[in-house]
């Protein structure tokens, strides 16, 4: 990614601030990111298509067409503009536990370092994951509001959150990169398998401040300062409506 698009993304995540490589830097990129770029999975459930992991294809979707992706996109794109900015990034292939005892390997996070530490980062998760910047490490953290924390078991790591008086598992990975070829592999599940969440319905989400937005079908729920708004979309002329209005997708 050369400077201008390095640039270009930032004017599109809303981000303007320090470029340093710091965890500050890296949490305020990765909350900026999931309160500009929406988790949407359009191109697979509408179109029925296998998105390209490719950068020129992500970066032409995500920055100049100013739409989302699901989280093998976002990730991708993400990891290139951090090592853009000087960040050392791997790429991990995760199962998600939320609900289950087991899983197959369906989610891409990314692992970046700065100021000597590692720090879990994900822009594509649209599920109950920290909005923010979390340490790889072991001990309870807060995140925007929420409590997490990992265990670690040599190179097996299991991310957990605190749900009411009880840990539940969020995603389990492996410390270690996962090949370009295999994420290859997992997309194309993802976009074709019928098992699969996103073939089979339409799922849009955004990051607030003090919240987050969710289109789930056709239903649209709004989380915001304590308060739930619902509502149904009676038509697709106004689920296109509700796409641009809440998502900023056209």
């Amino acid at each position: 990614m050369n400077a201008n698009q390095v640039e270009d993304y930032l004017a599109r995540i809303g981000y303007g601030g320090s470029r340093s490589v710091t965890a500050e830097t890296l949490d305020a990129l990765i909350r900026a990111h999931i309160a500009g770029v929406p988790f949407e999975n359009l191109d697979v459930y509408e179109r029925h298509l296998v998105p390209s992991l490719q950068i020129p294809d992500l970066y032409y979707k995500i920055v100049n067409r100013r739409r989302g992706g699901y989280c093998f996109e976002l990730n991708t794109l993400f990891a290139d503009l951090l090592r853009s900015l000087g960040f050392p990034v791997t790429e991990v292939a995760a199962r998600i536990l939320v609900g289950r005892a087991e899983a197959p390997l369906s989610h891409k996070g990314l692992i970046a370092e700065a100021e000597g530490k590692r720090w879990f980062c994900d822009v594509g998760f649209g599920g109950p994951g920290p909005k923010g910047l979390i340490q790889l490490t072991e001990g309870e953290q807060t995140v925007n509001g929420g409590l997490y924390r990992f265990l670690i078991r040599g190179d097996d790591i299991r991310m957990q959150r605190k749900a009411g008086s009880d840990w539940e598992n969020v995603m389990q990975f492996d410390d270690r990169p996962f090949p370009t070829c295999d994420f290859e592999l997992l997309n194309f599940y993802c976009a074709r398998c019928e098992k699969v969440l996103f073939t089979r319905e339409r799922v849009v989400n955004l990051a607030l401040p003090d919240g987050s937005k969710a289109l789930t079908g056709k239903h649209l729920t709004i989380r915001q300062s304590g308060k739930v708004t619902e509502h149904d979309c009676g038509s697709d002329e106004e689920l296109k409506y509700i796409l641009q209005a809440e998502f900023g997708l056209a």
